[in-house]
């Protein structure tokens, strides 16, 4: 190697080592070596899309009988029908009396009888309506159908505290644990209680109209006042009263002790929010439950079940508020058995805002799932608001007590999350950072925990939408913001057993990591390193997750010298990352022999990479990558397998048949190279490798040539390797580059030359096929845009023209071309008002001042010390 300009002006310079007047910093040290230390792109690898919608794809590591079911059977008796107690959840305990019935004479003494069935059946008596709110109809199956109860004799119910009991004051012992009841009107004329087997839809009717006004109005203290000046109330006499104590004809204390009772504010707003609530159910309710009982056209039942939830949403009536809930959801349970998604997606929708547990929960998350696994469904769910339902079930759902039925809710949104309206409706709807809390949840379940193994079922629905998720940038941002990186690594570490949940957050971390923001948090979490290579030992021929994570590390390695440096000083990284070399080389040596078999039968090498050639491709980009960083790019190119395993790919594996994977070998040598080690395995293989290169070199692939002239200008640094350039006639070629209308080309191909300069014996070479011409040339097209390369060709010509003598005869016919491209170049205001970027020209101008103008200046001079005009002799006249 040459010594700098600072020891001797005159003595030539190798490749790459400019001349430096003071000293530089680090990103000024990085820019220099321009092309022979660079990183490695290459592409995400490819997930293809699953063909079926499922809980688990094809490719996952559970087996079936371990593993819930993405197809099984739902039907009305998957739900539980006995989901029918009060809203307190205290069941009543059944009266030990019998009912005692009574009638009422016309002088309104009381008397003590047996029920009678009426004389016509179909016949139905009416009572007063300030009575008709104290009885509830039973159904059995059809709400046309009820039976007359006779009212509770038990005056403690009056003293209950739940709204629902004001409302059974008069009720049978026998029917006190029914689900269903309703009140029926009684007939004012003789005031006999009656059983009623059939209510006409008139008469229900005409009692929805014409008392359920007044029968509100009497409960909030709206009292009508008779001509006599008595309340009209008044005169209303109370049966249970009577039943009690059969003779005692006043019931004035019993109705002052029921007023006195109810004056509370807080219970007469419960009593009143009972008897709306009453007559809602009859006037909004009951009509449409009829309705979907009776109906059998799937579309009117749609069009139904829209508007009960559209009554339901109205009144606030949706989940657990409702007391008849058991009886809406019972009917709407048997409507499962109707095989059409459309309704059954209606059904669910309403199921869910009901706010159902247990198995029922388990049976609609199910049902929701089943809908979302036809693709053809989801135009519907868009529409049908689905997903609010599901995400309200993630959110507020006990996760280890309804840990199934959260499985398949959150299957049921991942494969939503294969949608592009529901994907964005997703992010839009905070499904990100819900899905987070959901994580953190499970990821504080430890392992001996008995439910653990359960969610990471759950956990692989979850990350496989994360997954999904990462595709948008609002959802990119979320994950960033909400700290994503320490709960994904947090699960990877828990889960390492686990390969299909190691392989979505893997696939999370690729998707993101193509962003520098995402790779900065990443690298800054210290574990990640450990982790990713716990998993390659683990996972050492799994494909599909060893390829990821090494694209990860590639990512990662790019443009973050830290990170660099942390992955390397990781206990075992160098050999794991050989380990994989050694494996995945292995596989492709024999997939490359029957793919040589196959071309002898006729059959074509595939354009694309196969998995082990894909693998190799991006773990060399890792090691290029890695080399960036002076120590570990140092101690790498000491590393001797290393270096072997390289050339190995170069000997073995041609341009034609992986174009990517000898490209990215060539430009991992070309890092190796640039580093001069004591015990450096290329320099000891440097021969060898530029065999390898002449290959490369000589193919018909452009991008592989370049690659191989970069190594070729860091070799050539040694003198063997210009010895064994000038016997190959490899510097006829690097000449012809000179042509090329690339500056990266030129470049490369003048490193090259300029070495080759620096021994005195092979200046000579450069005249030959016009060299000092296409030199010129050079300098001439991209000299002003591109000053490294224009102080490149100066330094060669300084080289070439050491032992000048005569301008013209150095330089031939285009010495004086020279002279005045020289003398424009060397002009500030010329040579730097060809960038308008402020920024731009600073940066040249630092790089025309430090780099090209000391040497041009030089040349310049040189070149206008020994060129003589040529004497002109004047004729006298």
């Amino acid at each position: 190697m040459q010594a700098s300009k600072n020891k001797n002006t005159e003595e030539a310079e190798p490749f790459y080592r400019l001349s430096v007047p003071k000293q530089k910093t680090s990103s000024e040290i990085i820019n220099e070596a321009r092309n022979v230390l660079r990183t490695l792109r290459t592409r995400r690898p490819f997930t293809p899309t699953e063909d079926q919608r499922k809980l688990f794809g094809s490719g996952s590591s559970r087996a079936p009988q371990n593993r819930p079911p993405s197809v099984f059977s739902l039907h009305a008796s998957s739900f539980d029908f006995a989901e029918s107690r009060p809203v307190s959840g205290v069941r009543l305990s059944p009266l030990d009396h019998k009912p005692v019935l009574v009638t009422f004479a016309k002088d309104e003494d009381s008397s003590i009888s047996l029920p009678k069935p009426p004389a016509n059946a179909a016949e139905v008596r009416k009572v007063s309506s300030a009575r008709a709110r104290l009885f509830r109809r039973t159904s059995q199956g059809s709400f046309l159908s009820a039976k007359m109860v006779p009212p509770d004799q038990n005056e403690e119910k009056l003293d209950s505290k739940e709204p629902a009991m004001m409302n059974n004051l008069c009720r049978s012992n026998n029917n006190c644990l029914e689900e269903q009841r309703s009140y029926t009107p009684f007939n004012d004329k003789s005031r006999q209680l009656i059983c009623n087997e059939c209510i006409s839809k008139s008469a229900r009717e005409d009692f929805l109209k014409g008392t359920a006004g007044k029968f509100l109005s009497q409960l909030r203290g709206e009292r009508s006042v008779n001509s006599d000046g008595r309340f009209a109330d008044e005169e209303q006499q109370f049966p249970c009263d009577q039943m009690k104590e059969p003779g005692i004809n006043s019931s004035q204390p019993r109705i002052t002790d029921w007023k006195r009772r109810v004056t509370g504010l807080e219970d007469e707003t419960r009593i009143n929010q009972s008897e709306e609530e009453e007559i809602f159910w009859h006037i909004k309710i009951l009509p449409i439950l009829h309705e979907l009982e009776k109906e059998d056209n799937i579309e009117n039942l749609c069009l139904a079940c829209t508007k009960l939830y559209q009554a339901l949403n109205e009144e606030n009536m949706l989940g657990k508020r409702l007391k008849k809930r058991s009886v809406l959801l019972k009917t709407l349970y048997k409507l499962v058995d109707v095989d059409s998604d459309p309704l059954c997606l209606k059904l669910a929708k309403i199921i869910l805002a009901m706010k159902v547990d247990g198995k029922n929960l388990l049976s609609v998350c199910k049902l929701a799932f089943k809908i979302c696994r036809n693709e053809k469904n989801d135009y519907i769910i868009q529409n049908d608001r689905l997903l609010d339902c599901l995400l309200e079930v993630l959110r507020t759902e006990d996760l280890q007590k309804n840990n199934e039925a959260l499985l398949y809710c959150m299957g049921a949104i991942k494969l939503m999350s294969g949608n592009a309206v529901l994907l964005n409706e997703m992010v839009n709807k905070g499904a990100v950072e819900m899905l987070l809390q959901l994580m953190k949840q499970i990821n504080n379940i430890k392992e001996n925990d008995t439910y653990f193994s359960n969610l990471g079922h759950l956990l692989v629905q979850l990350t496989a939408t994360l997954r999904n998720l990462a595709d948008l940038p609002p959802a990119r941002r979320q994950l960033l913001c909400s700290g994503a990186v320490s709960e994904l690594c947090a699960a990877l570490e828990q889960r390492v057993d686990d390969k299909d949940v190691c392989t979505y957050i893997v696939r999370i971390f690729s998707k993101l990591s193509l962003y520098s923001d995402f790779c900065a948090a990443l690298a800054d979490c210290s574990r990640c390193y450990v982790l990713f290579l716990a998993l390659l030992n683990k996972y050492q021929k799994k494909q599909d997750l060893v390829i990821r994570i090494i694209f990860i590390l590639g990512n990662l390695t790019a443009k973050n010298n830290q990170a660099r440096e942390q992955f390397f000083k990781e206990k075992g990284s160098v050999n794991t990352l050989i380990s994989l070399f050694q494996t995945y080389h292995e596989l492709d040596l024999n997939a490359q022999k029957w793919y040589h078999e196959k071309d002898r039968e006729g059959k074509t090498h595939p354009k694309d990479p196969s998995e082990a050639e894909d693998v190799l491709i991006k773990l060399i980009r890792v090691l290029a990558n890695l080399s960036i960083h002076p120590s570990v790019g140092a101690a790498l190119a000491a590393a001797h397998r290393v270096v072997e395993l390289l050339v190995t790919v170069l000997e073995y594996k041609s341009v034609d048949d992986c174009e990517e994977l000898v490209i990215n070998t060539a430009t991992t040598i070309n890092n190796l190279s640039y580093y001069k080690v004591k015990s450096s395995a290329v320099q000891d293989k440097k021969l060898h490798i530029a065999e390898m290169l002449l290959k490369l070199l000589m193919s018909n692939n452009m991008d592989g040539v370049v690659e191989a002239v970069r190594v070729f200008g860091n070799l050539s640094q040694y003198h063997e390797i210009c010895d064994f350039i000038i016997q190959k006639k490899i510097y006829k070629f690097m000449i012809a580059l000179l042509d090329a209308k690339n500056q990266d080309v030129c470049f490369s191909a003048c490193g090259v030359l300029l070495n080759l300069t620096v021994d005195k014996n092979k200046r000579a070479l450069l005249m030959e096929e016009g060299g000092i011409g296409k030199l010129v040339d050079c300098l001439q097209d991209f000299g002003p845009a591109d000053w490294q390369l224009a102080c490149l060709i100066c330094k060669t010509l300084w080289n070439y023209s050491e032992n000048i003598t005569s301008a013209a005869s150095c330089f031939g016919e285009d010495t004086d071309t020279l002279l005045v491209l020289l003398t424009s170049l060397l002009d500030e205001e010329r040579a730097l008002d060809y960038s308008l970027d402020r920024d731009l020209r600073d940066y040249q101008k630092l790089y025309w001042e430090r780099e090209f103008k000391p040497v041009a200046e030089k040349l310049l001079d040189r070149i206008q010390s020994h060129h003589f005009l040529p004497t002109v002799t004047i004729t006298p006249f």
